[in-house]
């Protein structure tokens, strides 16, 4: 017996394989893209910087974009993102100062929001639109998931 091996005794100095998990729920897998996830196994490093997502993923292989021009639905969701953030601080700003609204103020938050919110968004928006792929993909009936093995052992799960 290997005395630096498992100490597992069923496994007899080899290395159990990993269990297979069932596949992540519909909320599980929206708030996986909504933090930057790989929506399928929840895997972190899927970005190369800010603004380059991977092509895949590197632990499950989803491929994140199918097609040529398939993050036009992520831009829908950024600029929505944006426009959701603008209308909260012109309500707040009208609300706050109803008898004379000041434009100035108004209007460089605006440009502010505007300008921020889809910068800071854009990487979430893109994943999100992912999950939101994965969603659609995974519930065509052809559909078939690759086995998706991971170690329980490490800490990354969810």
């Amino acid at each position: 017996m290997d005395p630096y091996g498992t100490l597992d005794p069923g496994a007899n100095g080899q290395e159990r394989p990993a269990p297979r998990l069932r596949e992540a729920g519909t909320l599980r897998v929206l708030f996986r893209g909504a933090r930057k996830r790989c929506p399928r196994c929840g895997e972190r490093r899927i970005f190369d910087g800010w603004f380059t997502l991977a092509p895949s993923c590197p632990t499950c292989d989803l491929r994140f974009e199918r097609e040529e021009g398939g993050f036009l639905g992520a831009m829908a969701v950024n600029y929505a993102v944006a426009i959701v953030f603008w209308l909260v601080v012109m309500a707040v700003g009208i609300a706050l100062t109803v008898p004379v609204v000041p434009v100035a103020p108004l209007l460089a938050a605006s440009i502010g929001v505007l300008t921020v919110v889809p910068v800071w968004f854009y990487p979430r928006s893109k994943t999100l639109w992912a999950a939101i792929e994965f969603l659609v993909v995974r519930s065509e009936p052809g559909y078939r998931s690759p086995p998706l093995v991971r170690d329980p052992r490490t800490k990354d799960l969810e």
